[in-house]
């Protein structure tokens, strides 16, 4: 048999970040179709691959036995070719620098979950960054949202890595994935509870202190209650602070973050913090930016047929979302290239909307309420 001809992508379209790679190398490691990728990440101020990329297609080459080509730092072209289909185990990846773990784990935990048997990773860099989720993000708003589609992911923080120097070490145990009910989240619900998380580690508690001091004051005067707790974590390579304000509705759970570094301060954590979650809080959309742009994959699997379903279920997905961001559109084009879901993206660019994803052809209101 002739061997597939490679999907090409190009690492600029769109919003030209690092997340066309990392779907790329997920769906690659599902489907078995190969891909190349040239102008990566051309749209940011350090084109190319960055070490966390270069970890990513090498972690995912280790998962799949697959060809790689151009995976050096700086490289605007890579290669991927799998040769079997991603296998479970035990996996220890280090990016080297304070690049994101949590990012990592989201490009390997797809193909893992489908491999049939738990994995368990542990992953060391970045844990707590700008510009990415972190750890309490993902364990708290992400894996909660993820296991409703069926994909259920244990985490634990052994120490965390703030930037420029990382260090951070976390774990997780990847489960198989496992068919569920159709998901509606067009809704959100009524505000039950917020959550204030102060993490500080390599600093004085002092700062923890501060950062739930400003963000319960703040949410007083919105008249928003909230509990607060105060979390010191080893960090024995870096020193920074992170903030989450944590609000759980009646059908989901919303996740509002700032990360600094030893310098920031944290009336201007909190203050950042605050308005995201107000912002998020005056309109009616269920899911927040980010979420939304990391419910698709899963949700596209499901559509397309990876996960085994129910004779009469079809598993469809919708969901509204706080911003239709040039990220989500993105990441919408490169799973078409893929998958072969009905992905559909109701709403202006960086208003409110919905998301839609079922499998082709299927007719189906999807629902009830869960």
């Amino acid at each position: 048999m002739a061997e597939p001809v490679p999907i090409l992508l190009d690492g600029s379209q769109g919003e030209g970040g690092g997340q066309i790679l990392r779907t790329a190398l997920s769906l690659s490691a599902v489907t078995g179709r190969p891909f190349a990728i040239h102008r990566i990440r051309a749209n940011r101020l350090k084109p190319g691959l960055r070490p966390q990329h270069r970890e990513a297609a090498r972690a995912m080459a280790r998962l799949c036995d697959a060809e790689v080509a151009g995976a050096e730092v700086g490289s605007s072209r890579l290669e991927f070719r799998p040769r079997r289909a991603a296998e479970a185990g035990r996996y220890e990846l280090d990016i080297g620098t304070a690049g994101s773990a949590p990012l990592l784990l989201q490009t390997l935990c797809w193909p893992l979950a489908l491999a049939g048997a738990p994995s368990h990773l542990t992953l060391r860099g970045g844990t707590h960054l700008q510009a990415s989720p972190s750890f309490h993000y993902l364990a708290l708003v992400w894996a909660p949202a993820v296991a409703r589609l069926g994909f259920r992911v244990e985490l634990e923080l052994q120490a965390a890595g703030f930037y420029p120097e990382g260090g951070g070490e976390m774990t997780a145990v990847v489960h198989p994935a496992h068919a569920m009910p159709p998901l509606d989240l067009r809704h959100r619900g009524v505000l039950r509870d917020v959550e204030v998380l102060a993490v500080v580690g390599g600093q004085e508690y002092d700062v923890a202190e501060r950062l739930a001091a400003g963000a319960l004051r703040r949410l007083r005067d919105m008249g928003v209650a909230a509990e607060a707790n105060r979390i010191p974590v080893p960090a024995p390579r870096s020193a920074g602070s992170h903030l989450l304000l944590s609000a759980q509705y009646d059908r989901t759970r919303g996740g509002h973050g700032e990360t600094g570094d030893r310098a920031a301060a944290p009336d201007r954590l909190a203050d950042a913090a605050v308005r995201s979650f107000a912002a998020f809080l005056r309109g009616g959309a269920a899911v927040d930016r980010f979420l939304g742009d990391q419910l698709l994959l899963p949700a596209a699997l499901l559509a397309a047929g990876r996960v085994p379903s129910p004779e009469g279920v079809v598993p469809a997905t919708r969901y509204t979302v706080s911003a239709v961001t040039r990220h989500l559109a993105t990441n919408v084009e490169v799973v078409r290239r893929f998958l072969s879901p009905e992905i559909a993206v109701f709403g202006r660019q960086e208003e409110e909307g919905e998301v839609r994803v079922q499998p082709a052809g299927a007719a189906v209101e999807v629902g009830p309420l869960r």
